[in-house]
């Protein structure tokens, strides 16, 4: 049995928009997507099986400084939609995301950290 060859792009560049604001991807761009999680449920006499619970997903990214975006906005922001575009072509997608952690701005890069959390990150191939 052979397998399939991908020809193309397989990582490399990415592009992110936080509510359709564009911001370069400096590196590190990571995503989750959401769904259940399952956890193995253990007695003392056997393996009884598994639970499973809800999980958020999030994407995240270093991002570069810009100088007419305001990047304290983003702290503590809510309602977000947060799409992440892959060399390969995926789109990954975070509605209604929030955003977790403190940002802290790096001057001599000029970059930060973005890290949003949502219920609904959703992962969209290409043929």
């Amino acid at each position: 049995m052979s397998a399939t060859v991908y020809r193309g792009p397989l990582g490399g560049t990415a592009t992110l928009t936080v509510n359709g604001i564009e911001f370069n991807v400096v590196g590190e761009g990571q995503w989750q997507a959401s769904g259940d999680v399952n956890e193995t449920a253990k007695g003392q006499s056997a393996v009884e099986g598994f639970t499973a619970m809800p999980g958020e997903g999030f994407i995240q990214a270093t991002c570069r400084d810009r100088r007419d975006f305001a990047v304290s906005s983003l702290q503590g922001a809510s309602g977000l939609t947060v799409v992440l575009v892959n060399a390969n072509g995926k789109v990954i997608t975070a509605n209604n995301a929030w955003q977790t952690e403190r940002i802290a701005v790096n001057t001599q890069e000029g970059t930060f950290e973005l890290h949003v959390e949502s219920d609904s990150v959703t992962e969209d191939t290409v043929s």
